[in-house]
């Protein structure tokens, strides 16, 4: 298995069970930071409001339309897809959608950026909550397309969208220090870690990171490890589907795996 080939089903499931008989809950973290985020976060997601987004979803899962998708994590292969299958296996849960949205809203999230807008489901979220501005980056157009129809059907005005390869997008991001940082684009090690010192330059002390997957393969676990141990990073929180980063320098550096 090379490093960046995914994880099976099996496999996952296993890691996932590891994960959750060993993860602490809100009566083990003793960081005040951590446990407001396990009380005020974790266990306040449910007060996001969702049904047209979750409408939206419910509606590209039963699509019957295929688009002409360009897959650059394969070199650029163009191929067939259907709708409903890049939803099926490339959308954020609702569980999760939530939990970033809550996220944004507690730590009063203003500018937003996310690496990897696929459908738009996951940035509608962010882009739900009130005063927020987001810029997102997509890889495929005819994706980007769907998503742009998605927003204009919610009547969000305040999303920003770059088209095409990340690393010729990364320079054309507007120059602002970003609330939150979304890096859900290329699992694979080098881009992650790449991603992660490159946009530190457009964050600020109060700058949350937040990694997709961190568990999808060897690669993704290794990048993660490297994130924690960065010595930006001061605290790091695995979620297992989700690791969440902060990088105030007045923190020290300590690593939670919390169960949600």
């Amino acid at each position: 298995m090379g490093l960046n080939t995914p994880y099976n089903k099996v496999k996952i499931a296993r890691k996932y069970a590891t994960y959750y008989l060993n993860a602490d809950t809100k009566h083990k973290v003793h960081s005040p930071l951590v446990y407001a985020l396990v009380t005020d976060v974790l266990k306040k997601t449910n007060q996001s409001k969702n049904k047209e987004i979750e409408s939206e979803r419910k509606r590209l899962l039963s699509s019957k339309q295929t688009i002409d998708f360009k897959d650059f994590g394969k070199s650029g292969t163009l191929f067939k897809r259907n709708i409903s299958e890049i939803a099926k296996s490339s959308l954020k849960s609702k569980k999760y959608a939530k939990l970033l949205s809550q996220l944004v809203k507690h730590y009063k999230c203003k500018n937003i950026l996310e690496l990897g807008t696929s459908l738009g489901i996951t940035t509608s979220y962010f882009a739900s909550n009130k005063d927020t501005q987001v810029i997102t980056l997509e890889g495929d157009q005819s994706v980007h397309e769907i998503a742009k129809g998605i927003w204009n059907q919610l009547g969000y005005t305040n999303i920003t969208s770059l088209v095409g390869e990340f690393d010729l997008n990364l320079d054309k991001i507007p120059d602002h220090k970003y609330d939150l940082i979304y890096i859900d684009g290329n699992h694979s090690y080098e881009p992650t870690i790449r991603y992660y010192k490159e946009l530190l330059k457009k964050s600020h002390d109060q700058t949350i990171f937040v990694f997709d997957d961190i568990h999808y393969s060897k690669g993704m676990e290794k990048a993660w490890k490297e994130i924690q141990k960065h010595e930006t990073t001061s605290i790091s929180i695995d979620l297992f589907f989700l690791g969440i980063v902060f990088i105030d320098p007045t923190l020290s550096q300590q690593q939670f795996t919390l169960k949600y």
